[in-house]
């Protein structure tokens, strides 16, 4: 007989959980007590939105499930956002709340909350524990979270069921059945093949990148078919590859484009391209009569393009099967042109001061191939997975399907607590830095030197320009920073302001010999992003 609150940490090491993260109360002493014992290392946020978003980019980076922690009240309210944004992410995040003790439920009301509603809309599934079967609950509940569409759960503990002994059952790992795509549909998707003149694919979250991703190059190698991703998917295949023609779904001037390119072609195969992460605009973008193949894992019926044969089931298995006796099908040389003309949309022309595209290609040209990067939610945003390449699945992190604002910062304390070797990069707006600073605690006590590049224009851009296409005066955008190298030191890091390139990338160069934090304070000119719309 053990603790349930050890009965939950010993399953939750059972799945490869290393990190916990959160801000304790008194409901969930238990629980961290029983991190320690079987070695989850728990990690102490300045809010629970940070813990989540670090739980994450962590569960995202690694492929498995991450796990935050709140008490009851305002720090289970505050774990909303962060499961709403693993809902629409496809992550596997396990939200533990607190809960009052079960012989005061229905008498008892401070900070008494129904807390299962609450995250029910944004979880896969809640759960609160009961004795006797806690074991059991929590095996089903972290399947569900990683099984099908990944995605969160939450898991509720009333005080008094964490300090109840009962049963613990060891999982049992049970090999996942494969299903081999039959030989009717691998010879229906190999006749369009063969029949097309020119294909294209489309990638996104809605399969396992870490697991899919060799299977979908080789076969895009195979046919010599260009690859479009969502930005999630990015670097699905090596984004200076010659058959990796960029990312897609939220930019206006970009989409455009490829919807251009999309109607030139004359077959198009969706890999898990998902619409959570598409603008409005992709509402039904080609004919019906254009030739769509879907290949997903899982059966989420949507109807944002038109579909006339899907496979459901191991993309790897359909992919393998057919790449021999594969028909080039495009020649680069076409390809390279279309590339170059996305880039030419987006380079800006010159600008007085420094400008974002510089500021992301110089720091794609200094940062090594292997880096990890963050980017929080905004106008740079967009521009960022238009020019910051990719080279490997989920090494560029962000919130896309909600587009929550305060992801970068904790999102790259998540990967470099779980990849202290690897370099990270965050790239914030300043206002998104604002919202969430007070993490940079974190990066001072476990001596992460995380290097930090806020786009300060001391606006909400996004915003500002959606204002000026409806003529609206400028209205609630404006705001005044904090001196960014200030708050860099006062947190033992180290902090520059730049307002030409030249500096940003000796600044860049300098940061990634720190052994400590660095905040670079780049002064943009945001006149850039109005032709980004």
């Amino acid at each position: 007989m053990e603790k349930t609150a050890l009965i939950l940490a010993k399953h939750l090491k059972e799945r490869g959980v290393e990190y916990a993260y959160g801000i304790p109360g008194g409901e969930v002493l238990e629980i961290l007590e029983a991190f320690k014992q079987v070695g989850i290392e728990f990690i102490l946020t300045k809010h629970e939105m940070g813990a989540g978003h670090m739980a994450d980019a962590e569960a995202q980076m690694k492929g498995k499930i991450g796990v935050f922690v709140s008490t009851v009240g305002p720090g289970m309210t505050n774990t909303v956002t962060p499961a709403a944004n693993a809902y629409l992410d496809r992550t596997p995040l396990v939200v533990i709340t607190g809960e009052m003790v079960t012989s005061l439920q229905g008498a008892y009301t401070h900070q008494v909350i129904d807390q299962q509603s609450i995250l029910k809309p944004v979880t896969k599934t809640s759960v609160t524990l009961s004795h006797d079967s806690a074991s059991q609950a929590i095996k089903k509940t972290l399947d569900i979270a990683e099984e099908g569409t990944p995605g969160p759960v939450h898991i509720n503990v009333p005080t008094d069921i964490g300090g109840k002994e009962q049963v613990f059952h060891p999982r049992v790992n049970v090999k996942p059945l494969t299903h081999q795509p039959s030989s009717e549909t691998v010879s229906s998707f190999r006749q369009h093949l063969n029949e097309a003149e020119k294909p294209v694919m489309l990638v996104g979250v809605g399969v396992d990148l870490l697991k899919h991703h060799k299977s979908i190059q080789n076969f895009s190698e195979n046919w010599c078919i260009p690859v479009i991703t969502t930005y999630k998917a990015k670097g699905v295949i090596p984004e200076d590859h010659d058959l990796s023609i960029g990312a897609t779904g939220l930019s206006p001037v970009v989409d455009k484009r490829h919807f251009e390119f999309i109607k030139e072609t004359d077959l198009i195969i969706t890999v898990g391209f998902d619409p959570v992460e598409l603008r409005a605009d992709w509402n039904l973008p080609w004919k019906e009569n254009h030739t769509t193949l879907n290949i997903a894992e899982n059966d989420e019926i949507h109807h944002l393009y038109h579909i006339h044969e899907n496979y459901i089931g191991n993309p790897s298995s359909l992919l393998k099967e057919l790449t021999d006796e594969a028909e080039s099908k495009w020649d680069t040389t076409q390809l390279e042109v279309y590339k170059k003309s996305i880039q030419s949309i987006l380079k800006p022309e010159a600008v007085e001061g420094m400008s974002p595209y510089e500021v992301i290609e110089t720091a794609r040209e200094v940062m090594p191939r292997n880096a990890y990067a963050t980017v929080d939610t905004g106008s740079h945003r967009i521009l960022l997975n238009h020019v910051w390449q990719s080279y490997e699945p989920r090494t560029l992190m962000q919130s896309n399907g909600l587009g929550t604002m305060g992801y970068a910062l904790p999102g790259s304390i998540g990967i470099k607590l779980s990849q202290p070797e690897s370099p990270v990069i965050c790239f914030t707006g300043d206002a998104g830095l604002d919202m969430i600073s007070g993490e940079l605690a974190l990066l001072k006590a476990y001596k992460l030197p995380v290097i930090i590049v806020v786009f300060r224009d001391e606006t909400l851009s996004l915003i500002k320009l959606k204002q000026e296409l409806k003529n609206f005066e400028n209205n609630g955008c404006d705001f005044a920073t904090p001196d960014y190298p200030a708050l860099a030191k006062a947190y033992d890091g180290r902090g520059v302001t730049v307002d030409n390139i030249q500096d940003f990338e000796a600044a860049l160069k300098e940061a990634e010999q720190a052994e400590t934090f660095t905040i670079i304070d780049a002064v943009i000119n945001p006149q850039e992003y109005r032709h980004q719309m």
